[in-house]
């Protein structure tokens, strides 16, 4: 996993999650399976079960801070915000007032719905693809 989650620009990299530090966590919690030569992934995922949660978030901001790229990345986060605004003020995914036990099937309907009539925008060329506002 790679979270795309902007930083200010006095943000700084933490030695908690430099990989020698996630070594030393991994290596000092052996008793509870860790091992020094899984992989990183392992590694962290091993961490984050056993508590370790903030230095595994430290790790994944140092990756974005270090990345040279990632303003260019970040800048393309705001088509999918906007795409993902659109679903939810379309899709009722509110479940207030349902059954616990019909709540799952009410979003999944929704959003199979969302989808098919996204896919016969597509098919019959109609643009925007998502201005679903002739269905209301």
């Amino acid at each position: 996993m790679k979270p795309y989650i902007d930083f200010r620009d006095t943000a700084v990299i933490h030695k908690e999650g430099e990989a020698n530090r996630i070594d030393h966590w991994v290596n000092k919690l052996w008793r509870k399976g860790g091992l020094v030569h899984a992989t990183l992934s392992q590694k962290l995922e091993f961490l984050y079960k056993n508590g370790r949660q903030e230095q595994v978030g430290m790790y994944l901001r140092n990756q974005n801070l270090r990345d040279p790229t990632f303003r260019a990345v970040y800048k393309k986060r705001g088509d999918c915000e906007r795409t993902h605004n659109n679903i939810k003020s379309t899709v009722k995914f509110d479940v207030r007032k349902l059954r616990n036990s019909s709540k799952k099937l009410h979003v999944l309907a929704n959003f199979v719905a969302y989808q098919i009539l996204v896919l016969g925008h597509l098919q019959n060329n109609i643009l925007p693809v998502q201005q679903l506002v002739l269905y209301y």
